[in-house]
């Protein structure tokens, strides 16, 4: 929600606001919000698809910080769309800007357009730091207040919106919090045993309150302000439609065109309710303005935009307070929820886009950076979202439903209502389409309905799973657990790209997987943290020389370097649409197909989001491999050939294309500069040893059969624990 214009009228009032130390307090957050705001107001690539690893560490240090100053957060996510369509026409027309304004930042333009799985990402880093969180039925507005006025702490989020709530402890927006320094103040306590005082730890935070907004207007009333918020116009009501008020009353004149924008409209509607007595007199003032006719229906708009920012019962204080799960979602028929699902909604673990197909049987799916002439991101992915939603809507009501529905109105599986309406983007424009549920599964058999899935074994929801992704329980048996969906999501994605993608694409991702294996797990080793080195008995005599032996996690320099090369986008090379949309596709992938294993009760780990896509050094290195003749070569050499690290990527890309046919990938169109490289070697009288370098036989590693590759390829397969990669490097290549 927002009120147009709102923020920046409050913020050019600096006098509104109140300083104060953050600490030893609850606080509430919006986490949608914050999700959004870390992201954006921190510098973080919008453009090639996303920094996650940059996002977790913004993530981390905001909640640690806090936690330093002794601060409880409780994160509140949003749930559905509310049912009674209000916010319908704000919701579409956003998700049409949206698509204009991938385009936009596509050209180097500005705008912001949040990550694929940024908001997933986000939960998983606040859910592995134990952050206590929450998911509320609809938007989660209203519930952040009254927890936060139930505990009596304040709100942080970044929302016009919370300027209109009687918040009693106030409300930091989040640029009004320097969470980034936690600063330190003594105590009035006595000094300790040392002689020292304490020192307390504590954020510099603003606080504002309605009560000090309504003290700054003499005369202007607390409950006067959901009036001002509806008519200066909110997501339920545009400020168009109150012209004909704001012709009737006194707006101020400024100085120029810029004043009269941003102020006139917020000081004439607050000077015109100071002379108010009532809300009810100055809503009757109001309707007045409209023709007779229409009064009844204005009024109705008008006290439906007020009420949201009215007070209810909130379901998320008894959750807190007891475990209470009640709830007021319900299936688009009108039933309860079952226990599990209702369980994971209170976590914080059930996807929104699946309560939103489960209450209203309407989606709006996730604009990407991409290519606007080829078919959205979004269509590979979609077998994936009808397994989704025939689990979702199928309902047993023998054996689920214990309450009696609302609505005995019933859904045929063939019928309009059963569908869901999926709103994506075609060209550039934002298209409907009724997707029905009818998926069948050819090897598992019919789907199971949505509360039939939590008793289901293990292995029946995994198999249930690996076959919507269409891969076998065999063929990813051996991979470590922590991969094994997403290298089925790899193997789905080749399979199902439109366009498809290639060989570059693959190399790519699989090197993002090992980029974060080596900044995570591996020690590079810099020379101030070398060892020590051991005298060698052969060595001793011979002037002193000393050797010492690498361990195993060592990583040579030339490959930290050749991984720090493309940490940056490049000032000198264009921006390569057709590599980012291939990432686009696999982003959609990955998306849904952890959604599909959250609504299967996760027969398979969650993939670290924070470290399995970086969208800058994916980008940087695909367009550098577009130039290489021999780009497997290329890698190998670049990755120190047998090395650990050349080891790894060689047999999780052998792994993936011994898992998918040849024809699933694109024919890869060399650039100018790799035909030239290929020429010369095929015209070279001596052939080079390496990496398929040198073979006639074909143009480029691309097209070259895998047993050609592996018997060129010189790799030593060894085994590690300490690595994640470890159960990929014990494989054997020719099975």
């Amino acid at each position: 929600m927002g009120i147009q214009g709102f923020t920046s009228f409050i913020e050019d009032n600096s006098h509104l606001f109140t300083d104060c130390q953050l600490c030893n307090t609850r606080v509430v957050i919006d986490g949608n919000n914050l999700c959004y705001r870390l992201y954006f107001d921190n510098g973080l690539d919008v453009k090639h698809g996303g920094e996650y690893g940059k996002f977790a560490d913004l993530i981390k240090l905001f909640f640690n910080n806090l936690r330093t100053c002794h601060v409880e957060p409780y994160v509140i996510y949003d749930g559905a769309y509310e049912s009674n369509d209000h916010k319908f026409t704000t919701t579409l027309e956003r998700s049409r800007r949206r698509i204009l304004l991938s385009e936009t930042i596509a050209r180097d333009g500005p705008g912001n357009l949040l990550p694929t799985l940024a908001s997933a990402m986000f939960k998983q880093v606040v859910c592995s730091l134990g952050v206590c969180c929450a998911q509320c039925d609809y938007e989660a507005d209203r519930e952040v207040v009254m927890l936060a006025n139930s505990w009596n702490c304040p709100v942080i989020s970044v929302d016009s919106d919370f300027f209109i709530f009687n918040i009693r402890a106030g409300y930091i927006p989040l640029n009004h919090l320097y969470w980034r320094s936690v600063c330190k103040r003594k105590t009035q306590d006595q000094e300790d045993d040392t002689g020292s005082q304490e020192k307390v730890p504590y954020l510099k935070a603003q606080v504002y309150t309605v009560d000090n907004f309504c003290s700054s207007f003499d005369g202007l009333q607390v409950e006067m302000l959901p009036l001002l918020g509806t008519l200066m116009g909110n997501d339920y009501l545009p400020v168009t439609l109150f012209q004909p008020f704001y012709s009737q009353i006194k707006l101020p004149k400024g100085n120029n065109v810029f004043f009269s924008r941003r102020y006139a409209r917020a000081y004439g509607v607050i000077s015109w309710l100071q002379e108010r007595e009532s809300l009810e007199d100055a809503l009757q003032r109001v309707l007045n303005v409209f023709k007779k006719s229409e009064r009844e229906d204005y009024k109705m708009m008008i006290q439906s935009s007020m009420v949201v920012y009215t007070f209810f019962r909130s379901y998320l204080v008894d959750y807190f307070a007891s475990g209470t799960l009640l709830c007021r979602l319900l299936t688009h028929d009108g039933y309860p929820l079952p226990d599990w699902v209702l369980q994971n909604i209170r976590q914080g673990a059930m996807p929104t886009m699946c309560l939103n197909a489960l209450a209203n049987h309407r989606v709006f799916l996730h604009t990407q950076i991409e290519d606007l002439t080829q078919p959205s991101a979004n269509t590979c992915s979609l077998p994936i979202r009808v397994a989704i939603y025939n689990i979702l809507l199928s309902h047993d009501e023998s054996q689920v439903l214990q309450e009696s529905p609302k609505s005995h109105k019933k859904s045929s599986r063939h019928s309009k209502e059963f569908c869901v309406e999926e709103y994506d983007r075609m060209g550039k424009d934002l298209k409907r389409t009724f997707i029905r549920p009818d998926y069948e599964s050819t090897r598992y058999g019919c789907l199971p309905n949505l509360a039939g899935v939590s008793a289901l074994c293990e292995e029946d929801r995994r198999t249930l799973l690996l076959e919507v992704l269409g891969v076998k329980a065999e063929d990813i048996s051996q991979i470590p657990a922590g991969l094994q969906l997403t290298v089925a999501v790899v193997c789905y994605w080749i399979q199902h790209a439109n366009p498809k993608v290639s060989f570059l694409h693959l190399y790519c991702l699989l090197l993002c997987f090992i980029r974060h294996d080596i900044q995570t797990c591996q020690d590079p080793l810099p020379a101030e943290l070398l060892p020590e080195p051991t005298t060698s008995t052969s060595q001793q005599g011979k002037k002193g020389k000393q050797t010492w032996t690498p361990p195993k996690s060592w990583i040579p320099k030339t490959v930290s370097a050749f991984f720090d090369k493309f940490r940056k986008p490049s000032k000198t090379r264009s921006f390569d649409l057709e590599g980012v949309h291939g990432f686009a596709q696999f982003q959609s992938c990955m998306q849904y197909a952890m959604y599909l294993n959250k609504v299967a009760c996760l027969p398979l780990p969650q993939p670290d989001l924070a470290g399995l896509f970086s969208g800058i050094f994916a980008h940087e290195l695909y367009k550098e491999m577009k130039n290489k003749a021999d780009v497997l070569g290329w890698i190998m050499s670049a990755l120190g050939k047998t090395s650990q690290v050349a080891e790894e990527f060689y047999r999780l890309q052998t792994v993936v294309r011994q898992m998918v046919s040849e024809e699933s990938f694109a024919t890869r169109q060399q650039s100018k500069t790799a035909r030239k490289k290929q020429k010369r070697r095929e015209n070279s009288a001596a052939s080079s040893s390496g990496y398929g370098e040198g073979s006639s036989s074909s143009s480029s590693v691309d097209n070259e059969d895998l047993k050609e590759q592996e018997t060129s390829v010189d790799v030593v397969a060894s085994c590690t624990l300490e690595n994640k990669f470890a159960g990929l490097m014990s494989l054997d290549c020719d099975n």
